[in-house]
């Protein structure tokens, strides 16, 4: 999932929690493995592949919610917590995403024959699970505007950045090995990346399906691709009931044990 949908998973779990006080970096923390990914010398199978229920020191505590968005990604891509790091594709997972994302696999081979691109059908369904991925936070667009989300997440990297960015590379370094200075680097990028416009500008059909196409290389100037994709993008957003994954994550994630730090 994108980040906001993170961000909208963890209120949610923060709010029905009995920690009231909690600093805003616990929102960057959560964000933490896809943010990381922004370097050029860190990439997503260093952010993602390490074990879920790892004991952190009371000097590391914040990486809680780093293994929250681990929770919630292997929710999304597996349909089930993992309890030991999984790397590899199964382009038939019964991960949410995937699920959700079988029906637009023929669409997808067919959008790519337009501008006559020939993918396979573990490319087809690897690219159906991101739509939903993409899609997904205008699924749930209601739930991110009453709770602030956009907001709390651009306040969150500036509180970050100006206060706790020392704590945080030392908290990256601990958990993955990654040099300080490399975290460092994220942060102070994503003060400029993280922002109300930035994040408002994708927020509707037209910003989810740039973001495909930027992905993959996949502009063009031919009517009858655009058509495709925009017919492709609504498909996929009303084939998905706004409520289901969340109410199913939350659920999940708390009777697994995880729980907030304070």
């Amino acid at each position: 999932m994108l980040m906001l949908t993170h961000t909208c998973l963890l209120q949610k779990i923060m709010d029905s929690s009995n920690v009231k006080k909690r600093d805003p970096d616990v929102y960057i923390y959560n964000i933490a493995p896809d943010l990381l990914t922004l370097h050029p010398d860190i990439n997503a199978n260093q952010t993602h592949f390490i074990d879920r229920f790892i004991l952190a020191p009371p000097d590391h505590k914040r990486t809680a919610y780093i293994m929250f968005h681990l929770l919630v990604d292997d929710l999304a891509h597996y349909g089930k917590i993992s309890l030991q790091c999984r790397e590899g594709f199964d382009p038939h997972s019964e991960g949410y995403t995937y699920v959700k994302g079988r029906h637009l696999i023929e669409s997808i081979l067919e959008l790519h024959k337009i501008i006559g691109r020939n993918i396979s059908y573990e490319e087809a369904a690897y690219r159906s699970h991101l739509i939903i991925e993409m899609i997904y936070d205008l699924v749930i667009l209601e739930h991110i505007h009453d709770d602030g989300s956009i907001e709390l997440l651009e306040d969150a990297i500036h509180f970050t950045y100006d206060h706790r960015c020392d704590q945080f590379c030392e908290d990256i370094s601990w958990l993955y090995g990654i040099q300080k200075e490399f975290a460092q680097d994220v942060l102070k990028n994503a003060v400029f990346y993280i922002t109300k416009e930035r994040m408002n500008r994708i927020m509707n059909i037209e910003g989810r399906i740039r973001l495909f196409t930027d992905r993959f290389g996949l502009k063009n100037d031919n009517a009858l691709f655009a058509d495709a994709i925009s017919t492709l993008f609504q498909d996929a957003l009303q084939s998905i009931d706004n409520e289901e994954f969340l109410q199913q994550s939350t659920a999940t994630i708390r009777n697994c044990g995880w729980y907030p730090t304070d």
